[in-house]
């Protein structure tokens, strides 16, 4: 007989890979979004659809650091779920930051207390041009002032402990920053090896270069809410030849939940099989 289920297990997505072990987080129940609010002028569809968009951030234990990708929306939530897992928020050696929206990084400041990082012990790798940027004046002019607040915030605290990457390069044993500019200034994907001698390919977390699945099959449709879209496209396409090139595990912030899983290649489509499939 079973005793009653934690709540947090429907919350959190536990996956191993080769040698290493990792959990997919859930920040936000999938929230129903229509694809044309996402596509350009241009791309719209004469037949719109309803797509699941999820909200997660990534815990893995990789070469016997805790790592996390991004930090969620809510620190003191994330740091809960940690602890279901046997972590402590001071255990995390190492925070990749895809970008700096605020559903990635206002979890990397608690809420309760002083605001203090969510992470005290962790180094964070981050685009040095996006560090660049956030240490100029004119960023924040047209930023609400939320946004103003938690930007000044993470500088201040983030300050001597940033790992700066300006191309691609490893910032840790078997895990490599992946530049992939467009959705945001300073976007990065990151690739973890599978830790194994085995033919496992390595883990890529994508962050939002692909904020769905179906844009694996449509890199080119240029997103509304991109930055640079053209640099985007670009972006995109690059890193599913890298995906193909790899046989890579793939990660995106806003795939349906789970959120994990890998693409598979033929003449004419790029299909994504969920792991809550397989």
């Amino acid at each position: 007989m079973t005793g009653p289920r934690d709540p947090l297990e429907d919350r959190i997505h536990l996956f191993a890979h080769g040698g290493v072990e990792g959990a997919v987080l859930k920040i936000l129940d999938n929230e129903p979004l229509p694809l044309n609010d996402l596509l350009d002028d241009a791309h719209r569809l004469p037949e719109d659809q309803t797509l699941p968009f999820a909200y997660t951030c990534c815990y893995i234990r990789h070469h016997g650091r805790h790592v996390m990708v991004d930090g969620g929306i809510d620190g003191d939530e994330v740091a809960a779920q940690l602890v279901f897992l046997d972590v402590r928020p001071q255990d995390v050696d190492l925070v990749l930051i895809t970008h700096v929206d605020r559903d990635h990084v206002a979890g990397l400041i608690l809420q309760i207390g002083d605001g203090e990082l969510t992470y005290p012990n962790a180094r964070y790798a981050i685009d040095a041009g996006l560090w660049r940027l956030l240490h100029e004046d004119g960023t924040y002019d047209e930023l609400p002032k939320h946004l103003q607040r938690l930007f000044r915030a993470l500088v201040a605290r983030l300050e001597d402990r940033v790992i700066l990457c300006d191309a691609e390069t490893e910032v840790a044993n078997g895990i490599t920053f992946v530049p992939c500019p467009g959705h945001r200034p300073g976007h990065a994907a990151y690739e973890l090896d599978s830790n194994s001698g085995t033919a496992a390919g390595p883990i890529l977390h994508v962050g939002d270069a692909f904020l769905h699945p179906l844009f694996l099959e449509h890199p080119d449709w240029p997103l509304a809410g991109d930055t640079n879209p053209d640099q985007a496209v670009e972006s995109r396409r690059t890193l599913i030849e890298r995906i193909a090139k790899t046989n890579a595990l793939v990660i995106g912030t806003h795939f349906p939940w789970p959120g994990i899983g890998r693409i598979r290649t033929d003449e004419t489509s790029i299909p994504w099989v969920s792991s809550a499939d397989r």
